[in-house]
């Protein structure tokens, strides 16, 4: 497995290079968008680690093109996920604020590579929208996270309130797509798929 793991701090990126190459594999570095795109030209990764502020080039552009050639990326921010950072395209497959230890990082990557190379198609509600391969049928992309909530309603389980941007991005992507499928809370029940009418 090969990493682009791209951070403005040269400290930093010396740091976790180094651990991810001892949970992960090669790991190859970048400071700058110019470099990153000069790196995704001419080597062949499995997944991009981008922090949000990387000088040069704006990070939205830089995830639009690794996206587009079909390589989960993990974008790293200084603040908290926000339902506008999951909602705005092009989206990355993954968000992850700093503060993170190394396990944490590989964890996060672990899961944006086996989500993203997933096959598998479930509803959400009764009714709902078809998740397949990371998009709602027809619709926008979807983070890990946001497929991690989405996994945990179909399967009936808990949801957190610490997922409160993912909830939030999923309903406006349900109603980008048409869907009358939402997740709302309900009293001593918690999280759950509803209609619209309901």
């Amino acid at each position: 497995m090969k990493i682009l793991f791209a951070a403005p701090d040269r400290d930093l990126l010396e740091c976790f290079r180094k651990l991810l190459e001892t949970d992960l594999g090669e790991t190859v570095t970048a400071f700058d968008g110019t470099q990153v795109l000069t790196l995704l030209a001419s080597e062949s990764v499995d997944a991009v680690i981008l922090d949000r502020d990387l000088p040069r080039v704006d990070h939205r552009t830089l995830v639009s093109k690794i996206r587009g050639k079909n390589i989960p990326v993990v974008v790293l921010t200084d603040g908290p996920v926000t339902a506008a950072m999951l909602t705005g395209e092009p989206t990355a497959n993954e968000y992850l604020s700093y503060p993170f230890d190394a396990n944490k990082l590989s964890g996060v990557i672990k899961n944006v590579l086996e989500t993203a190379s997933s096959c598998e198609t479930f509803r959400v509600g009764a009714g709902g929208p078809v998740i397949t391969r990371s998009r709602i049928e027809s619709g926008p992309g979807l983070t890990a996270g946001e497929i991690r909530v989405l996994r945990s309603l179909a399967n009936g389980e808990a949801v957190s309130s610490d997922d409160g941007a993912y909830i939030t991005s999923l309903n406006a992507k349900f109603a980008a797509c048409g869907s009358k499928t939402r997740i709302r809370y309900r009293a001593k029940k918690g999280f759950e798929t509803v209609t619209e009418d309901e």
